[in-house]
């Protein structure tokens, strides 16, 4: 009996030690890029809501990976910052922690100064422009540029155009704003362009903002429809002011090491999955906006649409900003130009100088 207890305790001892390294095996199978016989798992971090379109994009691209790869690439998205905010993730995937992260744009300046040009109030006035720009020459730069930190980038998701909302009374015109609280990013582009509206920028952590208007620190913020409803903002504002000020794109990168160790076939897949994923991505976000906008309309916040001339007045009150930052160190004066010249249009097309 004891030689039977003996040899059961043998082939538990064996069972446990061989389940202690296929564990092992899975977990380093999740890591950043690890490979198994047959299957490479990588994960893809970011901070937004599991419901935001950009989190939907890095869900579809993951989709078309798999698929494409006929099941031998696995993508894990993380949203909701499970593994960080903005800022950690990408430092996660610059190191390897991870492969794939995706931040807005504004986050990337200490990587480039490039996009400062991009935080520029109306360099892009409309979503034809940036999908121009981004697909075009000064997109091609910044992905040559981001290479240098060790990045590669493999797509920019849309996040959208930022509004002016509130919840003390409507604004229509620049001077409107003039002493109101209204909270922005660290920006200093944005900063700047409420400083010129005759408001006083603050700067709240995003993860506070919704607080400090329920208690009046702010008075008022500026972000696209669809983000401020996923969070629930309209519970705390009154009024929007659709001005489209700043567009703010986001970027999915992957840790460049890793991508040059994968095959040739391999890069393509996931190359041609990123490019398939933001077409299908950028429809799902201009959708989405549309009918966050109507859910503000329903729920009953007030939107001021201003007309052509209306619209002037607010282009040419953040003049003083362009003048300010588009200079060497800041929004590099030969990328702008670069920008405009892809967009055909040029500083005085903008202000109506």
């Amino acid at each position: 009996m004891n030689v039977i207890n003996k040899h059961a305790t043998l082939v538990i001892c064996i069972i446990a030690f061989l389940f202690i390294i296929i564990a092992g095996d899975i977990k380093l199978s999740k890591s950043a890029g690890a490979i198994d016989s047959e299957v490479i798992v990588l994960r893809a971090a970011q901070s937004k809501s599991s419901n935001h379109p950009v989190s939907q994009g890095i869900d579809k691209f993951a989709e078309l990976v798999k698929e494409k790869s006929n099941g031998k690439i696995i993508v894990e998205t993380y949203h909701d910052g499970l593994l960080g905010d903005d800022r950690e993730v990408i430092e996660s995937a610059q190191r390897g922690s991870i492969a794939f992260a995706s931040s807005s744009t504004p986050n990337m300046t200490s990587f480039t100064n490039y996009f400062t040009a991009w935080d520029l109030p109306y360099i892009f006035e409309n979503k034809e422009e940036v999908y121009t720009a981004i697909d075009g020459k000064p997109g091609d730069i910044i992905r040559k540029e981001m290479e240098k930190s060790g990045f590669k980038v493999v797509f920019f998701p849309d996040y959208g155009f930022r509004q002016i909302v509130n919840n003390e009374k409507p604004i229509e015109k620049p001077e409107d704003l003039k002493g109101m609280k209204i909270r922005t990013t660290n920006s200093k582009i944005e900063q700047a362009d409420f400083e010129v509206f005759g408001a006083s920028p603050t700067p709240v952590a995003w993860s506070e903002v919704f607080t400090a208007l329920q208690q009046g620190t702010v008075e008022g913020e500026g972000n696209s429809y669809s983000l401020l409803w996923d969070t629930k903002h309209q519970e705390v504002l009154s009024y929007a002011t659709e001005v489209n000020y700043n567009y703010s794109s986001d970027m999915v990168v992957m840790n460049k090491s890793m991508f040059d160790g994968m095959t040739e076939d391999q890069q393509s897949t996931i190359m041609a999955a990123g490019q398939e994923a933001m077409e299908w991505q950028r429809n799902r976000a201009n959708e989405r906006e549309a009918e966050a906008k109507q859910q503000f309309i329903d729920y009953g916040i007030e939107i001021y649409e201003p007309g052509p001339k209306e619209m002037k007045k607010w282009k040419q009150a953040v003049k003083p900003v362009w003048d300010e930052f588009v200079r060497p160190g800041m929004a590099d004066p030969e990328y702008v130009e670069i920008i405009l010249e892809e967009l055909g249009k040029t500083r005085e097309d903008i202000f109506g100088d």
